[in-house]
């Protein structure tokens, strides 16, 4: 091998360790540079509802075995026909109560019957997972329907229902509406938390 030769191999090396160099940094750059997305506005409906649907388990401080499928929260959106009203109900008797045309109520839980209605609600909801369908996407109702998304460990299930069904009482989710519409009275006449509109 020539003289040359060793000096061109050298230069290669030289210029290759100097591309892997670059590279890395970028990588690391890109990595310490924060996100220049928005930041997601919880302070709008869609936002909390958003929030509301995508609570964890450990958020809520709960250890729920993996063998077993628990419902830990109810999220129930309703449509109103101007509005839709979203309900949230965790088993630590945490609600809220949200409205698509802004206002709501938020800390339900405080009142007692109120956290007693939310634990009650979710306790009935783990009888209907079996009816409903586990699902990604996590759109509002449809018109002249109410939504129940089942909040689980094992993921979040959902099951729609026309409002006729539920008024003529031949609905399989009857029980688990009037829960809710108990918990919206309750909620409705403890005055706490009252969001702005």
């Amino acid at each position: 091998m020539g003289k040359e030769t060793i000096i061109y191999a050298i230069m290669i090396l030289l210029q290759a360790g100097i591309i892997i160099y670059f590279v890395r940094r970028n990588r690391m750059l890109k990595k310490q540079v924060p996100s220049k997305e928005p930041a997601p506005d919880v302070d709008s409906y869609y936002g909390l509802r958003n929030l509301a649907i995508n609570v964890t388990p450990a958020q809520l401080k709960l250890t729920i075995p993996g063998d077993e499928t628990l419902v830990y929260g109810v999220v129930m959106d309703c449509d109103l026909g101007d509005a839709i009203v979203t309900l949230t109900a965790y088993i630590t008797g945490a609600a809220n109560i949200y409205f698509s045309t802004g206002g709501g109520r938020t800390g339900g839980g405080k009142s007692p019957a109120v956290g007693e209605a939310a634990v009650e609600l979710v306790t009935a909801a783990q009888d209907y997972v079996g009816r409903a369908i586990r699902v990604t996407a996590t759109e509002e109702c449809d018109k002249g329907c109410v939504r129940f998304y089942l909040l689980t460990n094992k993921g979040i299930y959902a099951a729609q229902e026309q409002l006729l069904h539920i008024e003529d009482g031949t609905s399989a989710w009857l029980v688990l509406f009037e829960k809710g519409n108990e918990m919206v009275n309750l909620m409705h006449n403890s005055g706490n938390g009252i969001l702005p509109h």
